[in-house]
């Protein structure tokens, strides 16, 4: 177990230029240490933006930035202790028990791909959003992958499809 002074070392590590810990913030979580930001400067438009803090995991010690996000910290916080403890994941769908629930519960992940196009010398990787066709034939065959998405925005909906038994799915970690 990771106590308080080996967290702050940790989290010190991980500090944005132009800013550093606010050691009066500092929240011990049910799985992580939360060390919010503040900067150096007193003027915020010096501020990096998206650098709200970093959780130090207790168990493991990874750290998890957390970026601006347009939900409170206090929902980042309280997701990162239900396991939402990265940035990115592989959603992987397992079983389902209700097809259009599920359907619904991705459609509002805005789960995407990323067809790499070429065009005037370039090779281009813009994602696109998945359609409701594309989940539905992607579904037939289970498991299912869907990779590189940033879900911790969408925990509450997830929780809410797992609570209800829309489907079944694993998170793990998207490297």
């Amino acid at each position: 177990m990771i106590d308080l002074p080996t967290a702050r070392r940790l989290a010190a590590g991980e500090v944005p230029e132009r800013l550093q810990l606010d050691d009066a913030g500092v929240q011990e979580l049910r799985t992580g240490w939360f060390f919010p930001y503040r900067g150096v400067d007193p003027d915020p438009e010096h501020w990096p933006i998206g650098a709200r803090g970093v959780i130090v995991n207790k168990h493991t010690g990874d750290r998890l930035q957390l970026g601006s996000g347009m939900l409170p910290i206090g929902y980042d916080l309280a997701v990162y202790d239900k396991g939402y403890q990265f940035y990115c994941y592989d959603l992987v769908v397992t079983a389902i028990k209700d097809t259009q629930r599920t359907l619904d519960t991705l459609e509002g992940l805005h789960l995407s791909v990323v067809e790499p196009t070429y065009m005037h010398g370039t090779v281009w990787r813009v994602p696109r959003g998945l359609t409701r066709t594309e989940l539905r034939s992607r579904i037939r065959r289970l498991p299912q992958v869907f990779g590189g998405e940033p879900l911790g925005p969408y925990a509450e909906v997830l929780e809410n499809a797992r609570e209800k038994g829309f489907f079944q799915f694993e998170l793990l970690e998207y490297r």
